[in-house]
C-alpha cells in the first residue's frame, strides 16, 4: 500500500514540474526561402535561408534571413497559410534581415502549428513576394532527444 501511494505521489510531482516545462517552449527552425515556392511565382533565381528561434514563455521571436539573388528588399514576413496558399501575415520583421527579441503574441500559435506558416521576403520588383519557405516541424532529432531526456529522467527518479 505504501508502494502504490508513494507510486501515486511521484507519478503527481513528475506531472506538475512535467506540466510548467511544457509551457515554456524554446523551438529554432531552419527554413529554405525560393522563388519558386512563392503562389503565381516569385523571383525565379532568388534563394535563401531564414533561421528563426521561437520563445513560447516570452512570445520572442530572433531572426537570420540570408537572401541571394534577389532586388532591394521592402518587407519580411510571417505569414499564416500551408504551403500552395498565400496569408496574412502576423509576424513583420519590418524589412530587417536579422533582429532579436522581437515580442509578438502569434509566437506561440506558430510554435503549435509550424507547417501553417511560412516566411516570406518581398522586393521592388515582387512586390507580392520574392521568395517564400514554409516552416517546416520541429526536427526529428530534436523530439527523439527530449523524448530520451523525459526517460532518463523517469529512470533516475525510479532508481532512488
Amino acid at each position: 500500500m505504501r508502494l502504490v501511494i508513494r507510486t501515486a505521489f511521484s507519478a503527481a510531482i513528475a506531472l506538475f514540474f512535467w506540466a510548467g516545462s511544457a509551457e515554456a517552449i524554446i523551438v529554432n527552425y531552419v527554413v529554405a526561402l525560393s522563388g519558386a515556392q512563392e503562389v503565381g511565382g516569385g523571383d525565379p533565381d532568388g534563394t535563401g535561408t531564414a533561421t528563426l528561434t521561437l520563445d513560447t514563455a516570452t512570445n520572442t521571436i530572433n531572426w537570420n534571413i540570408v537572401v541571394a539573388n534577389i532586388d532591394a528588399i521592402t518587407g519580411d514576413h510571417i505569414h499564416q497559410a500551408p504551403a500552395g496558399v498565400n496569408g496574412g501575415v502576423v509576424i513583420d520583421f519590418g524589412g530587417l534581415l536579422s533582429g532579436t527579441g522581437l515580442v509578438d503574441g502569434d509566437v506561440s500559435a506558430v510554435v503549435a502549428n509550424p507547417t501553417g506558416y511560412y516566411v516570406n521576403v518581398h522586393t521592388t520588383v515582387f512586390p507580392g513576394g520574392a521568395i517564400r519557405g514554409q516552416i517546416p516541424e520541429p526536427g526529428t532529432f530534436a523530439l527523439l532527444a527530449a523524448g530520451l531526456l523525459g526517460l532518463a529522467a523517469s529512470a533516475r527518479r525510479r532508481a532512488r
